[in-house]
């Protein structure tokens, strides 16, 4: 691929952002995408073929990126407690680099039905990492380290809490509420303030054995 065509595919993804973030999937139009990319609309056909596909690629691409960052993740600590930890970590890192426009848009398609989610997110992102927390789970448990919880319901509702604590900045932007919550170092709080909570209710404690 020239410089100048990977120019044009990075045009054709960026408008692409803006536009599903605005308007989700449905209202989303090829048309617009490239009157915001300033891009031929025929480039936009020549490199996906049609809007369901350039969707498709816009959220393969974040997923494939999340289970990459946790698969490295996972491989840190020698412990089970401490690669859930690094896992959990990675998660809160991410969504803090992340472009928000990715927020925007899963928020969209979730409250859409989720059709693309099931057909994407889930193969690529949320059963992979299943696999890994799953046995790390299962040892810490065998282990005495962590609570005989559900590892599946656990994690979704860690990750849950994570997302949404994201998500709901969006709405929140201008608001009292942000002004409370979302200030100075505020990334930095909720990591010490979710791992206390982790500390405390997961882990087995000296005695409880």
């Amino acid at each position: 691929m020239t410089k100048k065509d990977k120019s044009t595919e990075e045009k054709i993804i960026n408008a692409a952002l803006d536009e599903f973030a605005e308007l989700g999937y449905a209202g989303a139009r090829v048309d617009s995408i490239a009157e915001r990319g300033r891009i031929n609309k025929a480039m936009i056909y020549y490199y996906y073929k049609s809007k369901e596909k350039l969707y498709e690629r816009i959220l393969t691409d974040i997923a494939t990126e999340i289970y990459g960052q946790i698969k490295e993740a996972s491989a840190d600590g020698y412990e089970p407690i401490e690669q859930f930890y690094s896992i959990i970590g990675r998660y809160v890192d991410l969504l803090k680099l992340i472009d928000r426009r990715f927020m925007r848009i899963y928020m969209r398609e979730i409250a859409s039905g989720g059709e693309f989610f099931r057909k994407i997110a889930v193969p690529n992102l949320v059963m992979p990492v299943m696999t890994i927390v799953e046995p790390l789970f299962k040892k810490g448990v065998e282990r005495g380290e962590i609570r005989d919880l559900n590892p599946y319901m656990t994690f979704l509702q860690i990750i849950g809490g994570i997302i949404f604590f994201n998500i709901i900045r969006i709405p929140m932007e201008g608001s009292a509420v942000e002004g409370v919550i979302f200030k100075d170092n505020f990334y930095e709080e909720f990591r010490i303030n979710m791992f206390r909570i982790l500390k405390e209710g997961i882990e087995v404690k000296e005695g409880e054995k």
